[in-house]
């Protein structure tokens, strides 16, 4: 560790640790896909809360097209209501996300679907929730997200994962 050796040495450590600190809080994006409006609302409602500071929130295949070039550290997807007319799409999407170093995905899957969780399971998301929770849980996994997120640094990397059998 460096010792400051005048003030104004000591202020600009100080504006440096903010300005990566500012950088690291712009960086907790959060992608939510859906394709039931309610359910999107609950799930953006819960990152919100958590503190995630942007959501992207596609609501057609054009705009869900477009989310997967996103710098997002977490990214919740509903493959029970996919977006779309192509169910793949929201598949492709997520097999995407879940191959991106640092990035935790949630996959809403169908309850009682043992072929989504074992997809889900296969691509080595972070969670995977059969249904989906009610708003304390789902703002207490997005807390959690955010707690892992800021503990993963650029010498941490989630290591990078196999591709699974879509369900």
């Amino acid at each position: 560790a460096k010792v400051l050796s005048s003030p104004d040495e000591h202020q600009q450590g100080v504006r440096s640790f903010r300005s990566r600190l500012s950088r690291q809080r712009s960086l907790l994006g959060c992608l939510v896909v859906s394709g039931d409006a309610s359910r999107r609302e609950r799930l953006v409602a819960a990152a919100s809360l958590a503190g995630w500071n942007r959501s992207t929130v596609p609501e057609d295949a054009a705009a869900l097209h477009a989310a997967a070039s996103d710098d997002v550290s977490l990214a919740i997807i509903d493959i029970a209501s996919p977006i779309g007319e192509r169910v793949h799409n929201t598949l492709e999407l997520a097999e995407e996300l879940a191959a991106r170093p640092n990035t935790l995905v949630v996959i809403c899957g169908s309850e009682d679907n043992a072929d989504e969780e074992l997809w889900a399971r296969q691509l080595g998301v972070w969670l995977y929730l059969p249904g989906v929770a009610d708003g304390d849980s789902l703002a207490s996994l997005c807390i959690e997200a955010r707690r892992l997120q800021g503990s993963i640094g650029p010498a941490s990397v989630i290591p990078h994962r196999k591709p699974a059998r879509r369900p």
